[in-house]
């Protein structure tokens, strides 16, 4: 399994998107926000990454503390 790295402003993008999403990041696959947030993500960053790896992505930003905490 390939670790998907991304850059500084990858991320920041990623924090961005998430921040204006109403869901919690366990709520949000297979719902219309998340593919509204993938769609937007890969519009902004120009990547080529599959939802699951998007996902991935927004997981390890939450580990890392980077994303704001929502209520469910």
């Amino acid at each position: 399994m390939n670790r998907i790295r991304l850059n500084r402003e990858q991320k920041d993008v990623m924090v961005d998107l998430y921040s204006r999403a109403k869901r919690t990041v366990d709520d949000l696959p297979y719902t219309d926000e998340f593919e509204t947030l993938y769609t937007a993500f890969i519009a902004r960053t120009g990547l080529t990454m599959t939802r699951h790896d998007v996902w991935r992505a927004l997981a390890s930003q939450r580990k890392a503390s980077r994303l704001i905490r929502k209520e469910r």
